[in-house]
C-alpha cells in the first residue's frame, strides 16, 4: 500500500473543521495593509465583457510580449494519435489561455535555444466532465530558439508503456494534465519541475473517483524531466499523486503550482482546493512541501499568511512565481473577505510577496490587481485564467487575461503592468 492510501486509510470516518484545526477566517483579518515599498500597479487596460468590439483597446506592451523566448509555432486544434479513435483535440483555448504571448505559464520552459512545449489532448471536449478526465499529454522541443520543433510525443515516464504513460493512468480510462497557469521551471539539481493534476481512476466503483459526487475530483503530483545529453529528448520521471480527504475539499486538489524554496531547499506546492456541494467547509487554497526533489508532499494544510492567519479563496488556479530580477517569490490568485461558494466568486485578483522561511502569504505586501466594477458587472465575474509574462531587464510583470461571466468572453483581454517590490 502506498503513503497516499495509508493517509487515506488512517482518517476517521467523520471528519470536522474544528478536529482537522483549520479555523474560518474573521472579515477583519483581511484587510491588505501596503508599506511604501509595496508591489504597484504601473499602468492597465480593462477591457469589459459589455465593451463594444469596434472600442479601440491598447495591447499588452510590446516590451513584455515573448521577452523570455521567441515566438514560437502555433498548435494544431488537432493532433494525430496512435489510438483506436486515431484523433485528438488540443487543449488551447485561445480565448482565455492567451496563447501567443510568450508568458512565463503557458506550457513552455525555454532553456537557452532548447525549447520545451507541453500541450494536453482529449478524445472528448476540453474542459467539459467528460472531456477533462480524459487529457493526456504530449511534448515536442526545438533546438533553435522555437523556430523548429519535432513531432509532438506522448510523455510516458520511464519504465512506462504508452498505454499507461504515468502511475495512475490509462489510456481511454483516465487520465492527467499540466494546468496552463503554473510556470514549469528548472530545479537547482538541473531538472525539469512540470505540475500537474490526475482525475484518479475508483478501482471499486470502475469509474473516475468522485467521492463526494462534486463535478469532478483531482489529485496533484510533478512530472520531472531531463534533458537527454544532445538536448535532442526529455527523461520523465514521476514519484507519487498527492490526495487530500474529500471531506475537506470536496473537489480534491486541482491545478498545482511549485517553486523551490531558498530557505532551506525544500519545494512547496499550492493547489486549488473546494467547497463545491458543501458550502458551510472554508474554501482554501492547500499547501504542501516535498523534500526528495517533487518526489513525495507531505499531507495538504490551507495555505495562509506568514503569520498564520487563515484567508479564503474561491475553486481557482493560483500561482507561485519567482521573479528573475527581485528573486523573491509570490503568489497571484483571488484572495476573499467572505467564504467562497465552490468556483465563486473568482474575484478580486491579488499578487503578494512570499515568505519562505515561515512559509505564507506576506500580508502587509498584498495588492490588488483589479476587482469586480459593479457599474459593468456582477458578483461572479471572473478574473482567473491568467498570463504572466516578466520584463527582459526591469523588476517588472505584466498579467493578462480576458473576462468571463455566466460561460461569455470578453471580445479583448485586460492587462495589468506591476512592478514588483
Amino acid at each position: 500500500m502506498n503513503k497516499r492510501r495509508s493517509f487515506l486509510k488512517n482518517i476517521p470516518a467523520l471528519v470536522t473543521l474544528s478536529w482537522a484545526g483549520f479555523p474560518f477566517p474573521s472579515f477583519r483579518d483581511l484587510r491588505f495593509q501596503n508599506p511604501e515599498n509595496k508591489i504597484q500597479i504601473l499602468d492597465r487596460e480593462t477591457v469589459f465583457l459589455n465593451a463594444p468590439k469596434q472600442q479601440a483597446v491598447r495591447p499588452v506592451p510590446d516590451e513584455f510580449v515573448f521577452s523570455q523566448f521567441s515566438e514560437i509555432p502555433e498548435v494544431p486544434e488537432n493532433i494525430s494519435v496512435d489510438f483506436e479513435w486515431k484523433v485528438e483535440t488540443t487543449a488551447t483555448f485561445p480565448e482565455r489561455s492567451l496563447n501567443g504571448f510568450g508568458a512565463l505559464n503557458e506550457g513552455i520552459y525555454a532553456d537557452g535555444k532548447n525549447i520545451l512545449q507541453i500541450v494536453a489532448t482529449t478524445p472528448g471536449e476540453p474542459d467539459t466532465k467528460s472531456g477533462s478526465p480524459l487529457y493526456k499529454n504530449w511534448y515536442r522541443v526545438s533546438n533553435d530558439y522555437g523556430t523548429s520543433f519535432s513531432e509532438f510525443r506522448l510523455i510516458t515516464v520511464q519504465g512506462n508503456s504508452p498505454d499507461t504513460p504515468i502511475d495512475g493512468v490509462k489510456i481511454g480510462r483516465n487520465g492527467y494534465t499540466i494546468p496552463f497557469t503554473s510556470v514549469i521551471f528548472k530545479s537547482r539539481r538541473g531538472e525539469i519541475i512540470v505540475p500537474i493534476h490526475l482525475h484518479p481512476w475508483d478501482d471499486e466503483k470502475k469509474e473516475i473517483y468522485n467521492p463526494a459526487d462534486a463535478y469532478l475530483f483531482g489529485d496533484s503530483g510533478v512530472l520531472i524531466g531531463r534533458w537527454t545529453p544532445d538536448f535532442k529528448d526529455v527523461i520523465w520521471d514521476f514519484g507519487d499523486w498527492l490526495r487530500i480527504d474529500h471531506r475537506l475539499s470536496t473537489r480534491g486538489l486541482f491545478e498545482p503550482s511549485v517553486a523551490e524554496l531558498t530557505a532551506d531547499g525544500r519545494f512547496a506546492m499550492v493547489m486549488r482546493g473546494s467547497n463545491h456541494t458543501r458550502p458551510e467547509l472554508p474554501g482554501y487554497t492547500w499547501l504542501s512541501f516535498s523534500d526528495d526533489q517533487c518526489r513525495t508532499w507531505s499531507n495538504p494544510v490551507p495555505f495562509t499568511y506568514s503569520n498564520g492567519e487563515h484567508f479564503y479563496t474561491p475553486a481557482s488556479c493560483s500561482t507561485l512565481f519567482r521573479s528573475g530580477k527581485t528573486a523573491h517569490l509570490y503568489w497571484i490568485g483571488n484572495l476573499l473577505t467572505a467564504n467562497s461558494n465552490g468556483n465563486n466568486p473568482r474575484n478580486p485578483l491579488v499578487i503578494g510577496r512570499v515568505d519562505e522561511t515561515n512559509f505564507g502569504l506576506i500580508k502587509d505586501t498584498v495588492v490588488e490587481i483589479d476587482h469586480r466594477h459593479q457599474a459593468s458587472e456582477s458578483g461572479n465575474v471572473e478574473l482567473s485564467n491568467y498570463k504572466v509574462m516578466e520584463h527582459a531587464g526591469r523588476d517588472e510583470i505584466v498579467i493578462a487575461l480576458t473576462r468571463r461571466e455566466a460561460g461569455k468572453w470578453a471580445h479583448a483581454p485586460s492587462w495589468y503592468r506591476i512592478k514588483l517590490n
